[in-house]
C-alpha cells in the first residue's frame, strides 16, 4: 500500500494511496489544502507519481455486487482514507476525529474537537483535504420521501435547545466520491426492498442481504451523526470499522422486523443519542411509518446460533474455538424480547476466513459469507423471501419499550465481549456506560410488566 506523509506546523498526516484518492475525486493539485500544509517531495512530484484508478467499477463488477455482501473490504473504488497521524496539543493515546455538520445547521464543537483541523469523513473515516467533498445523510433523501416526504420535519431523533435539525439537515460531511460510490453501492440498490417492506409486499433472501448492508450502515452513521450534533461531548477512540465503508458486512448481523398500531412521527431514530450506543455502536432501532426495524451487529454474535468459531474464557485465558457446525434453538445463549417479530440473521465471517479461524460450514459460502436465515418455531430456515404483510403488530408504547430492551442487552453483551472477553482497555465503553445501562435495562422491564398488566406508566424523570 502506498504510504506518504505531509505536515503543517502543528498536524502531521499520513495519505494511503493518495494519487489515486484524488484522481478519482478530480482534484489535480495541493493547492486546496490549508495553507502552510507543504508535501513531502514537492507537489507536482507526488501527484505525478502512482497509476490512475476509475471513480466506478465497470457494470459487470457492479452486477457482481448485486448478488453478493460487502463483507468487510469496502465499496469498491473506495481506498483507505488520509489520516491525522500526529496533532500539537493533544494529550490523549488516540488522535480525535471531527465531524462537520451540514444543513447550514451551526454546533458549536467542544474544545478537543476544536484543536483538530480538518473534518473526517462519516463514510470511510478519511481526513477531508480537499474541497471535492459532499454531505451524506444518515436517512437518505429516498427514506425521506419514503415517509411521506419528511426532509423539512424536525428530526424527533436528535432534540437539541433552541432549534432542532430537520432530517434533511440531519447530514454529515463526506468525500464527494465515497458518497457517490455508497449511493451507488449501498443506497441505490435497497431502496426498492425497503419499500416493499413498508409496504407490506414478499422481499427476497437475496434482498435482505442488501437491506443488512444498509443497516450496517446506517447504524454505523447514526452513531457519527449523533456525535456531531452533541458538539462531540464524547470525545471516543475510532477504529477503523466504526466507519460504515469498513464496517459493511464486517461482523455477523441481526434484524428484527415488526409493525405498531399508530405513530406519530413517519420517520424516527430510537435512542441514538445514548452513551451506550455511542460507546458501542452496535445495536439501534429505526421506525418508518409503521415498519419498526432493530438492528444488531458485532462479532461472534451468531457463533452458538450457527456453530460457529466462539472465543470463550478457559481458565482465565481467552481462547479461539473452531465451531461444529451444529445449529441451536434461536441465538443459543440468549432469548429475545421481540418474540414476536420476524427474526432475520445472516453469519459473516469472510475475515475469519482469510486469517484461517474459521472452518468451512453449511451456513456459510465459500468466501465466509453467510447466507440469509430467519427463526421459524425457534429454527433457522434458510430464507428464500418473505411476506411483510404477515409481520406481527404490536401497540406502539410495548413495541418501543421492548426495542429499547433488546437493544440495552445486546449493547451489554457487546461491551462484556469487546472490553472484558477480548481483553481491550475498559475504557468508557464498558466501564462507564454499562451501569447506566443496567439501569435502564431495569426500569424498561419494569415498565413492559406494567404495560402488560394494563397499566400506562410515565416515565421516570430520575433517568437522565
Amino acid at each position: 500500500m502506498a504510504r506518504r506523509t505531509y505536515w503543517s506546523q502543528d498536524t502531521r498526516i499520513v495519505y494511503f494511496n493518495c494519487a489515486s484518492r484524488f484522481a478519482a475525486s478530480g482534484s489535480t493539485s495541493w493547492q486546496s489544502l490549508p495553507q502552510g500544509w507543504m508535501a513531502e517531495r514537492g507537489q507536482k512530484q507526488i501527484l505525478s507519481g502512482g497509476s490512475k484508478k476509475k471513480l466506478f467499477p465497470s457494470t459487470r463488477d457492479y452486477r457482481y455486487h448485486f448478488r453478493m455482501s460487502i463483507g468487510g473490504g469496502g465499496v469498491p473504488g473506495i481506498e483507505r482514507g488520509p489520516q491525522i497521524i500526529s496533532l500539537a496539543g493533544n494529550d490523549l493515546p488516540f488522535i480525535p476525529r471531527r465531524f462537520r455538520v451540514g444543513g447550514r445547521f451551526e454546533i458549536q464543537d467542544g474544545p478537543t474537537s476544536r484543536k483538530i483541523p480538518l473534518h473526517t469523513c462519516v463514510l470511510c473515516g478519511g481526513v477531508i483535504s480537499d474541497d471535492a467533498r459532499n454531505f451524506e445523510h444518515c436517512f437518505p433523501k429516498w427514506v425521506h420521501r419514503l415517509a411521506g416526504d419528511v426532509g423539512d420535519q424536525k428530526s424527533s431523533a436528535i432534540v437539541l435547545e433552541g432549534s432542532s435539525p430537520s432530517w434533511r439537515q440531519l447530514e454529515l460531511d463526506a468525500h464527494l466520491s465515497c458518497n457517490s460510490l455508497f449511493a451507488r453501492y449501498i443506497e441505490e440498490p435497497v431502496s426498492s426492498a425497503v419499500k416493499s417492506m413498508v409496504d407490506g409486499a414478499r422481499v427476497t433472501g437475496e434482498e435482505l442481504d442488501r437491506v443488512l448492508d444498509w443497516l450496517d450502515k446506517v447504524r454505523a452513521s447514526a452513531a457519527h451523526m449523533a456525535t456531531a450534533f452533541s458538539g462531540h461531548g464524547l470525545v471516543l477512540h475510532y477504529e477503523d470499522h466504526a466507519f460504515p465503508n469498513w464496517r459493511i458486512g464486517l461482523f455477523d448481523r441481526v434484524a428484527f422486523f415488526f409493525r405498531v398500531d399508530t405513530y406519530q412521527d413517519a420517520l424516527d431514530l430510537w435512542e441514538c443519542t445514548d452513551p451506550g450506543f455511542l460507546t458501542t455502536p452496535g445495536a439501534l432501532a429505526i421506525r418508518i411509518k409503521d415498519l419498526v426495524i432493530v438492528t444488531v451487529s458485532n462479532n461472534f454474535l451468531l457463533s452458538e446460533a450457527f456453530g460457529l468459531m466462539n472465543r470463550i474464557e478457559v481458565g482465565g485465558m481467552l481462547t479461539d474455538v473452531l465451531g461444529n457446525d451444529e445449529w441451536a434453538a434461536g441465538f443459543g445463549f440468549r432469548r429475545t424480547r421481540l418474540e414476536k417479530a420476524l427474526v432475520v440473521a445472516q453469519p459473516m465471517r469472510r475475515h475469519h476466513l482469510r486469517e484461517g479461524l474459521q472452518n468451512p460450514s453449511r451456513s456459510l459460502k465459500e468466501n465466509g459469507d453467510g447466507n440469509v436465515y430467519h427463526l421459524e418455531e425457534g429454527r433457522w430456515r434458510r430464507t428464500k423471501s418473505i411476506d411483510f404483510a404477515a409481520l406481527h403488530t404490536m401497540p406502539y408504547e410495548l413495541g418501543y419499550t421492548l426495542s429499547c430492551l433488546e437493544m440495552i442487552e445486546w449493547l451489554l453483551w457487546q461491551k462484556h465481549n469487546d472490553y472484558v472477553l477480548s481483553g481491550r482497555p475498559e475504557g468508557f465503553a464498558a466501564k462507564q456506560s454499562a451501569p447506566r445501562l443496567n439501569a435502564a435495562k431495569q426500569l424498561f422491564i419494569d415498565r413492559i410488566g406494567r404495560l402488560k398488566s394494563g397499566d400506562r406508566p410515565s416515565w421516570d424523570n430520575n433517568y437522565n
